[in-house]
């Protein structure tokens, strides 16, 4: 099994990013973060992606938690290297990181 992780750091192409907060019916904390989401050979889309974030200040990302419209550019990415979303769930943290996501070809 192949796997490629992909991390974004803030540069000038995430202008205008911004992040919501909202707290669930279960008392977590879901980090919204919206932005420009670049697919090679395609104009940047606005896509929101939704985090979990835990309690040392990481974020946890679940495709099947993701807006449909993220899924989709999600796995446009992933088919660009002839692979598709991974399915489990990814951490990100460390300073100036904006996204990760990572793509997995089962053969």
């Amino acid at each position: 099994m192949l796997i490629l992780l992909l991390l974004a750091a803030g540069t000038a192409k995430t202008q205008g990013a911004y992040d919501e907060v909202r707290e669930t019916d279960d008392g977590k904390v879901v980090v919204m973060r919206t932005f420009d989401w670049e697919i090679e050979g395609e104009r940047a889309e606005r896509v929101t992606v939704h985090w979990l974030l835990q309690e040392d200040g990481s974020m946890r990302y679940d495709f099947d938690r993701q807006p449909a419209a993220t899924q989709d550019a999600y796995r446009r990415s992933c088919a660009l290297q002839g692979m598709q979303p991974s399915r489990g769930v990814g951490m990100i943290s460390g300073e100036g990181t904006i996204h990760g996501f990572s793509c997995t070809d089962l053969r």
